[in-house]
């Protein structure tokens, strides 16, 4: 269940732009949430775009930004639940991300070339996301997304060490 909101400046995106970032950028979101890209996975996993004018509402060093490089500046950020991807995992979202960006803007995406490029992953904790009236945990979006099966080792590992340290720290536990 990806979400990505890709902000960026007035002007810089025509319709055919979008829809083709949205097309490239789905698959590299569920690969790196679920491991896999699957008909369920592309169902449920949203791009949404955020157009801002950099004369009035984007600005840099505490100036609007007059400056933009060619193609103007983006902010990528993506909603993944927690424990859905290992450092290496996001990190190659990062590099995807930048690589798609570059491509479609036929630009040296290298760094620090495009250092006004953000790509940021934010993880929903465990217990914080619902559809569907319920509370939907990684483990259950993994099965409902056609996710890979041999990341459901990883989610227990990584469920269970969650656990153990709040046990071992004296975290509070639900209140009755």
């Amino acid at each position: 269940m990806p979400l990505l909101r890709i902000t960026y400046q007035r002007g810089a995106l025509t319709k055919a732009q979008k829809a083709q970032l949205a097309a490239d950028v789905t698959p590299v979101l569920l690969i790196g949430e679920v491991g896999r890209d699957s008909a369920q996975g592309r169902a449920a996993t949203y791009v949404l775009f955020h157009e801002l004018d950099p004369a009035t509402e984007w600005f840099v060093g505490g100036e609007p930004d007059s400056s933009a490089p060619k193609g103007g500046r983006f902010l990528f950020e993506i909603w993944y639940l927690d424990g859905a991807a290992t450092q290496s995992e996001k990190s190659h979202v990062h590099a995807q991300m930048n690589d798609i960006i570059a491509r479609t803007f036929d630009v040296d995406g290298t760094f620090p070339n495009r250092l006004g490029d953000w790509v940021i992953i934010n993880e929903v904790p465990e217990g914080a996301w619902g559809a569907s009236g319920v509370t939907v945990g990684i483990a259950a979006a993994n099965e409902a997304l056609g996710g890979a099966p041999e990341r459901s080792e990883y989610f227990d590992r990584f469920l269970s060490a969650r656990q153990r340290a709040s046990d071992a720290h004296g975290f509070p536990v639900e209140r009755a």
